[in-house]
């Protein structure tokens, strides 16, 4: 199992003096509002990985920005047992020091699993004592084994008919699945056999709804499902061998065969959860990564270029006109000057040639504290050009 550097050999916090490590040579800071600024000047919020992390490089190393948020300004964690970090709102990308703290994994994933809004229900069951008339109802198989005293396999087991009855604390119980018919069927949700992209016929034994689920063919009642959800946030479903994403089957069974087959499909909320049809569209290569690129927008987008201002040197560039650009490759687009030597001009390292370059000082966030990164501690484990990722469960407990 991994373990941060905070842990010696005998499972104890080093000095955290000796951990001291800053990136002088780099000039890195990071701020209290999750922002990262290099030597050159640029400052961002980080690169978000497929479960919503912001990531940065310092060294050639890959670190998470919450983790150097947290070792920047919390310090290290308070007990050898505290060393993940959480996101209080349950938003990975929310590094903001008032939204992080140290805790265990345990507690991690138990807030993890509190917020998740993805997560799926377990199937309802309704039980009672063996020889009865009365049916209770239970949310979950779990929650059914919790009161009863019981395991989850053998609920499951009378549930599906493998066992009549199942002994808890001495007491003999009987069971059977609940079927909700307001689980069954949504109010104006279409059932259709399901389509893929660039497949001739339908989807063997796959039923797909308007509202982004999925069902076996003909038992509606008893397979109703969203699918299983992957790290990357999309679902799929598991069909004649091969698994299907649900998004995509859904696209084109509602929305007909794209024109070309291996066009994507893109959720217009940024949510690769909500595969209901009207969330989806058929969109290009280009098209999907230019929508992706808009959910960083007035956050780290606005960030992601080193925003800088021109001058011609045609003109007096105390009094000329300075043209303002949000990143140097916009200024590069512009005056034909090669965006390394813009950066070397804006750092005061070579005069301007033709044109006259500056960086558009950043603004400061209110209350905005910014101190030098500390780097041990908050590796993530991955090598240089890797991303390990957060491990296990989902995207929620390895923050």
């Amino acid at each position: 199992m991994y373990k941060p550097v905070f842990y010696a050999v005998n499972s104890r916090l080093r000095v955290w003096g000796v951990l001291d490590l800053r990136c002088a040579s780099s000039g890195c800071q990071v701020s209290s509002h999750g922002r990262v600024s290099t030597a050159t000047g640029k400052v961002y919020f980080g690169q978000a990985n497929d479960s919503g992390y912001l990531k940065v490089s310092v060294d050639g190393q890959h670190y998470y920005v919450h983790r150097l948020v947290a070792t920047a300004f919390l310090g290290p964690p308070p007990d050898p047992t505290c060393w993940q970090v959480n996101h209080i709102d349950g938003n990975p990308a929310n590094n903001l020091l008032t939204n992080l703290q140290y805790v265990t994994p345990a507690e991690n994933q138990r807030h993890a699993w509190a917020n998740n809004p993805n997560r799926q229900p377990g199937k309802a069951v309704l039980w009672r004592p063996f020889g009865m008339q009365a049916w209770t109802f239970s949310a979950s198989q779990s929650e059914a084994a919790r009161l009863l005293g019981l395991s989850v396999n053998a609920v499951s087991k009378c549930c599906r008919g493998f066992a009549r009855k199942s002994c808890g604390h001495g007491i003999w119980y009987e069971f059977q699945s609940a079927a909700l018919a307001e689980d069954s069927f949504l109010p104006g949700e279409i059932w259709q056999p399901a389509r893929y992209p660039g497949l001739s016929g339908v989807v063997p034994n796959l039923m797909v709804s308007s509202h982004g689920r999925v069902s076996k063919v003909g038992s509606l009642s008893d397979t109703v499902s969203r699918g299983c959800r992957m790290k990357s946030g999309y679902f799929i479903v598991c069909r004649a061998q091969k698994n299907w994403l649900v998004h995509r089957a859904v696209a084109a069974t509602f929305l007909g065969q794209p024109d070309i087959p291996d066009m994507q499909v893109n959720h217009k909320d940024f949510d690769r959860g909500n595969n209901r049809v009207q969330n989806l569209e058929f969109v290009s290569s280009s098209e999907n990564i230019a929508h992706s690129w808009q959910r960083r927008s007035g956050n780290a987008r606005s960030q992601a270029g080193k925003a800088v201002q021109a001058c011609s040197i045609a003109c007096d560039s105390s009094t000329g006109p300075w043209l303002e650009f949000d990143s140097i490759a916009a200024a590069e687009r512009h005056t034909g000057i090669y965006w390394a030597k813009i950066d070397r001009i804006c750092r005061g390292l070579v005069p301007g040639a033709g044109w006259d370059f500056k960086f558009v000082e950043d603004l400061q966030i209110p209350g905005e504290e910014w101190r030098p990164v500390v780097l041990e501690g908050a590796l993530d484990g991955s090598q240089p050009g890797v991303d390990a990722g957060p491990r296990a469960c989902d995207a929620n407990v390895r923050r």
